[in-house]
């Protein structure tokens, strides 16, 4: 059982109990380090599952990610300049025993590249992987008009947009992976994972 969440420092007891008793066994922060100093996951201490922080964008990306067009461009960003973080994450969900939460602040772009590759790795549908990207926005959207209310006026419009979690975006990306690197397993192999590694967690996926 594989979960994508944003981060778990809103938690309360009650829900932290809630997810123990509904299985997760392991929790991996994709956050920055600075992100997890500013908001220490609830699970850092190992009381009731196993804290990886596996940051999937260190900070001196994280400022340069701005610098980049736009969100695409962003994503594409995270993949070829981070391989090495994802065959960490990968690594580690690979090696996992039950139940694994991962989750970065928001819940949507560095949990939403590594649930699609995931997925495609399961064999599922580029159309299914896509709706499940894209239900990002149903599930965000409350809290999507408070980041946007929160924004200056003048920049609400384009933040709207940055927040959005389009479908052909990460099928652009899983493209990108395809035509670059074979698709998501030769990513992961030329990362520095190896053929028993992706086996065992394809098999996990199954």
């Amino acid at each position: 059982m594989l979960i994508r969440s944003d981060h778990l420092g809103h938690l309360t007891e009650p829900g932290r109990e809630a997810m123990k008793a509904y299985g997760v066994n392991v929790v991996i922060d994709l956050r920055s380090e600075s992100e997890v100093l500013g908001s220490p996951n609830p699970f850092a201490a190992g009381d009731g599952a196993v804290y990886i922080h596996s940051a999937l964008i260190d900070d001196a990306n994280m400022n340069k990610l701005g610098e980049s067009g736009g969100m695409f461009e962003r994503y594409l960003m995270i993949v070829e300049k981070r391989r090495e973080a994802f065959r960490d994450v990968f690594q580690r969900v690979a090696e996992a025993e039950g139940g694994v939460l991962f989750h970065c602040f928001a819940g949507k772009d560095r949990t939403g590249l590594v649930a699609a590759m995931l997925l495609d790795l399961a064999g599922v549908s580029p159309d299914h992987i896509a709706a499940d990207y894209a239900e990002t926005d149903v599930q965000l959207a409350k809290q999507y008009e408070v980041w946007i209310s929160e924004a200056p006026p003048d920049k609400r419009a384009a933040f709207r947009d940055e927040l959005r979690c389009p479908p052909e975006r990460i099928l652009g990306v899983l493209d990108h992976l395809h035509q670059k690197w074979g698709g998501v397993d030769g990513y992961l192999q030329a990362s520095g994972m190896t053929s028993a590694e992706i086996d065992r967690l394809s098999t996990k996926l199954a």
